[in-house]
């Protein structure tokens, strides 16, 4: 909806639906399922590159390429010194992300998520007076700070 409000039905509306659709599909699915299937983050990730290749937008197919192995690279990164706190469909979800943001807006995303992520943790810490339970929904948060920056820009 704030697509449609922000870009009208216009082409750039259209090149980021699919995108859009996958994001909100990934929110629900980490949230309930604590998983990102491949199934949408691989295709996700050839769309946002086909994208960029196809289109005279911004992240050129370079950047968009960059922002895949840099998104993904970095959240592999993460997940090998954390041994497991991030898994791969968060590493496919950034790498993702990469491609249709550049590798600039893949780590604003990223940066954005670990910092609602922290805020999630210390709000449940003061309300329920105890740790938190092992999982933060981070690919959600990732998710929707993505399809933020779609629709709106870093």
């Amino acid at each position: 909806m704030l697509a449609l409000q922000r870009f009208g039905v216009a082409p750039r509306w259209w090149q980021i639906l699919p995108l859009l659709a996958a994001l909100a599909l990934i929110v629900v699915l980490d949230l309930g399922t604590r998983l990102i299937p491949d199934a949408i983050t691989v295709p996700g990730l050839v769309y946002a590159l086909g994208l960029a290749a196809l289109t005279e937008r911004n992240p050129t197919l370079a950047d968009a390429a960059l922002g895949a192995l840099v998104g993904g690279g970095l959240v592999l990164l993460v997940a090998i010194v954390s041994r497991g706190g991030m898994g791969g469909g968060d590493i496919k979800l950034t790498a993702m992300l990469g491609a249709a943001l550049g590798w600039r807006g893949a780590l604003i995303a990223l940066a954005g998520s670990q910092v609602a992520g922290a805020a999630i943790v210390l709000l449940i810490l003061v309300v329920r007076r105890r740790r938190p339970g092992r999982h933060v929904p981070v690919g959600a948060l990732i998710a929707l700070f993505g399809a933020m920056l779609l629709i709106y820009g870093s």
